[in-house]
């Protein structure tokens, strides 16, 4: 079982200026905020879909974590690591083919 934490407050950790999100590598809990995944805190029109989507890719990059993923190199698997909003949104919201062989090797 893994547990998905959704908060609407801005998470920080060490060394960086914000997180979108957080999971121990193979642990059984992750958090996403959604702070920063709208529109609107940018000073940007409200777009429903464009915060579902970056919702939804965030919660996906989480969990995979929990099941023992790491950040993938390839820019557009849901496993890259979002440096700021544009890498979330050019991601996809699924893994590529490597990280989805290991996921299926590790569980």
């Amino acid at each position: 079982m893994r547990i998905l934490l959704v908060v609407d407050q801005d998470l920080f950790v060490p060394d960086l200026n914000f997180v979108f999100g957080e999971a121990e590598i193979g642990g059984p809990a992750a958090i996403i905020s959604l702070t920063r995944l709208r529109p609107e805190f940018y000073r940007l029109k409200p777009d429903r879909n464009v915060f579902r989507e970056r919702t939804a890719k965030e919660a996906v990059h989480e969990l995979g974590h929990t099941f023992g993923l790491v950040h993938c190199r390839n820019s557009s698997c849901v496993m890259f690591f979002s440096n700021s909003l544009l890498d979330t949104d050019r991601k996809k919201n699924d893994f590529c083919s490597a990280c989805r062989r290991k996921l299926f090797t590790i569980r």
